[in-house]
Order: structure tokens, then C-alpha cells, then sequence
């Protein structure tokens, strides 16, 4: 009977009913972070990728965050030494922190990659030379896959230190000798670019003629516009169509001493 009226009591005591409150307050704001701060701060951009990611990261901070509050005080509420538990806690993250800093380091650029839109799923981006497809992206890594060879190329974040993203635009810029007649030349160009109108992804292809005359000839440009990631299968086609019109008109672009072709 003695044992009921204590746990009666116990129920019925302050640091109990302070407790449950600092629990329904941990559970209010664990649903105000995840439901309102963290949806209205991070869906401000249409990429779910990354929508994902940040959600993901941020909310686990903040979550853990507020749980290890709680926890404390209700250890503190029960008169239990928090301080010497912390202290202990202390070094054994501490030891933690050291078998997990390469991890922390890739979770720290993986948010910096984030913040600063250095690149996303679905951009085409330059690595060490290759041209590459972002298929990939989280917290910890990236995976890029080569537009080339295929293989697919996966990189801790912290290890990424220079990527270079390519635009939606590429310009194609052209020489040709002086000798060379420049209606011919914009002659081909408009058949290859009404050649590929109509072409899957591709938005437009501006052709801006006779841009530049230098010791080395004539510069003729053109500007592809396609998400890049897309680009490629275009300007092969371009170059195809463009290579054929030149064949049949009898001119050939010019190149520097490295890169001599015979005129055809």
C-alpha cells in the first residue's frame, strides 16, 4: 500500500508534471521545426535534390539539438549532476569527433556546395579535364558520370576543391582564311542550323556571322542554347551537318601552326 501512495505521489510530484511539459514542449517544437521553419526556410528553391539534402541536415541538427536539451533538463529536474555527465559525455565526443571529422568535413562542404549553387543534379560540370553529368548529390558525396567513358565517378565532398559548372550556352567560335567567301560561310551555317531546328532540348541556335578579324583570319560565331547537360548530342549533330555544308562548298575552318589541316 506504502508502494502505491509513493508512486502516487511521485506522479503527482513537481518534477514529474515538469517533466511532461518539457517533453510536450520538446514535441511542439520538433513539429514547428519540421513543419514550418524548416519547410518555409528551405523550400525556396524547385530542386528536391537539394530540397532534400538541406531538409534532411538541418532538421537532424535541430532535432538532436532539442532532444539533448530535454533530456538534460529533466536529468536536472530529477536532481541528477548533469554538469558530471556532460563532462564525461564531453570526452567521449570528443573522441568521437575525432574518428568523424573527415565525415564532418564532407557534411560541411556538402552545405557549402549547397548554399553557394556551385553545381546540382543535372548540371554538366568539368572534373579534372573530363566532361561530366551531376547524377548525384547529398550531404556526404557527389556522383558524377562521364559524358565520354560513362563510368561514374563518386567524390566526398571535402575532397572537391576545383569543379568547373558548364552553362546552358555554349559559342562556337570558327576560323577561316581571308580568301575564304564569307556568303559561303553563313550560307552553311544557316543550313545547319535549320538543319537542327526542332532537335530535342534545344532552344535556339543564334548565328552572330563575322564576329572578328585577326592576323590568323576570320572569326565566325554562333551561340547553342540547351540545358547543358542535353547540349552534347546537339552539337554533334551541328558539327555534322556543319562539317557536310563545308565539304560541299569547298571551305574548311583554319587553325593554328599546333593544328594545321589541309584546304580542302
Amino acid at each position: 500500500m506504502n508502494d502505491l501512495n509513493d508512486v502516487g505521489k511521485y506522479f503527482t510530484s513537481k518534477p514529474f508534471i515538469a517533466s511532461v511539459v518539457v517533453i510536450c514542449v520538446m514535441a511542439v517544437l520538433l513539429v514547428i521545426i519540421k513543419k514550418y521553419l524548416i519547410k518555409k526556410v528551405a523550400y525556396t528553391t524547385k530542386d528536391e535534390q537539394h530540397q532534400n539534402t538541406f531538409i534532411g541536415v538541418i532538421f537532424n541538427v535541430l532535432q538532436y539539438a532539442v532532444i539533448l536539451g530535454a533530456i538534460v533538463l529533466v536529468l536536472q529536474l530529477h536532481g541528477v549532476n548533469v554538469t558530471s555527465i556532460i563532462a564525461g559525455l564531453g570526452i567521449i565526443a570528443t573522441l568521437v569527433g575525432l574518428a568523424l571529422q573527415d565525415t564532418m568535413k564532407d557534411i560541411i562542404s556538402g552545405i557549402n556546395i549547397y548554399n553557394n549553387n556551385f553545381y546540382k543534379v543535372g548540371d554538366l560540370v568539368l572534373y579534372n579535364g573530363d566532361l561530366c553529368d551531376v547524377k548525384y548529390f547529398s550531404a556526404r558525396v557527389t556522383k558524377l558520370c562521364s559524358i565520354f567513358t560513362g563510368n561514374t565517378i563518386t567524390l566526398c565532398n571535402s575532397t572537391i576543391s576545383n569543379i568547373e559548372k558548364v552553362k546552358n550556352r555554349t559559342i562556337i567560335n570558327l576560323t577561316f582564311d581571308f580568301e575564304d567567301d564569307r556568303k559561303k560561310i553563313d550560307k552553311c551555317y544557316e543550313k545547319a542550323i535549320k538543319a537542327c531546328e526542332g532537335t530535342e532540348y534545344l532552344e535556339k541556335i543564334e548565328y552572330f556571322g563575322l564576329v572578328n578579324i585577326t592576323d590568323k583570319g576570320c572569326i565566325f560565331s554562333c551561340t547553342i542554347f540547351a540545358p547543358g547537360h542535353k547540349s552534347i548530342p546537339i552539337k554533334i549533330k551541328f558539327f555534322k551537318v556543319l562539317y557536310d555544308e563545308f565539304k560541299k562548298a569547298k571551305i574548311s575552318p583554319s587553325f593554328d601552326d599546333e593544328r594545321k589541316i589541309q584546304k580542302v
